[in-house]
């Protein structure tokens, strides 16, 4: 291909038209400028500075990349690393950006807290209140909310017999109270406590012994007649149980008898056969013969 030689008009035009690119694309650079600038101002959180370091690594950081980390290096950074704490007791529960009333809300718990205030706010507390017993004034207040008596703490632990308390099982096997009159709370208050055995079991209902016994002599007319009824079912209970372990034993000596009455029949018997017997009263001769293993009589008429 030959070589076309340009105009001095073409020459000129391409060295205006580099100048032209070379003047915009520094006023792009110069217009870039102060929002990189602004950004390397900006301050970074967070982050951890590296420390500097002596020796042919720092001079010649520009040259070749830097050395990897050690492990106490990255375990230090791990450590050092700022976070943000947050205080949940301060934080509130916007729901999602779902603002719902407080009042509409009507749940189990709350209801029943509701209530159980409601009822502590009935007894209202005697300003003169003491102790029935030493009229001492340090008095128990569990006491005083779940059973409605006045007690001291000293009272409490030193009276067992009349301050001590009974669980729900206890009341039932040892006073012989039903399962409703239990949970009659006008006459028998209780005091609902978690099970100490474990939290996933029933709530444990403890009861005062002094309005145990009261209910127990007015239901049953007195200590000496729950004696009696406790006998009378102890009693009823060993016959049921005698009853049944003798209804048992004779299913298993039928089902013994069965066998070897089985056995018997699958072995064969040859009757044995005593002195011949006649009977002279008849008008014939009878001989009557038994055998001696099965007492089975064979008749045999003599004509």
């Amino acid at each position: 291909m030959p070589h076309t030689q340009l105009s001095q008009e073409a020459l000129d035009r391409i060295a205006r038209n580099k100048a032209a690119a070379l003047q915009r694309l520094q006023q792009s650079k110069v217009a870039k400028q102060p929002s990189q600038t602004a950004q390397l101002a900006r301050p970074v959180t967070g982050i951890q500075q590296a420390p500097a370091t002596n020796g042919p690594t720092a001079a010649g950081a520009g040259d070749a990349p830097a050395d990897k980390p050690t492990s106490f290096q990255r375990k230090k950074r791990a450590i050092d690393l700022n976070y943000c704490e947050y205080n949940f007791s301060t934080m509130k529960d916007t729901k999602g950006g779902f603002i719902v009333e407080e009042q509409q809300i009507d749940l189990p718990e709350k209801k029943q807290k509701t209530d159980t205030e409601a009822s502590v706010s009935d007894h209202t507390l005697d300003p003169d209140a003491r102790c029935e017993a030493c009229k001492s004034i340090d008095l128990d207040l569990n006491y005083w909310k779940h059973f409605n008596i006045y007690v001291c703490r000293a009272c409490k632990d030193a009276v067992p017999d009349k301050y001590s308390l009974l669980t729900k099982t206890e009341c039932r096997e040892d006073y012989l109270l039903t399962e409703s009159e239990l949970r009659d709370t006008s006459r028998l208050p209780h005091w609902v406590r978690p099970n100490p055995h474990k939290n996933t079991y029933s709530n444990m209902l403890l009861y005062l012994r002094c309005q145990v016994e009261a209910f127990a002599w007015d239901k049953w007319g007195g200590p000496d007649q729950l004696d009696a009824e406790f006998d009378r079912r102890e009693k009823e209970k060993k016959e049921r149980k005698a009853k049944k372990f003798k209804a048992k034993l004779n299913e298993l000596r039928k089902k013994t008898r069965t066998s070897t009455w089985t056995q018997r029949l699958e072995t064969d018997h040859e009757h044995e056969y005593g002195e011949d017997e006649f009977d002279a009263s008849s008008n014939q001769y009878v001989s009557v013969r038994r055998c001696v293993a099965v007492h089975k009589d064979m008749l045999n008429l003599w004509f």
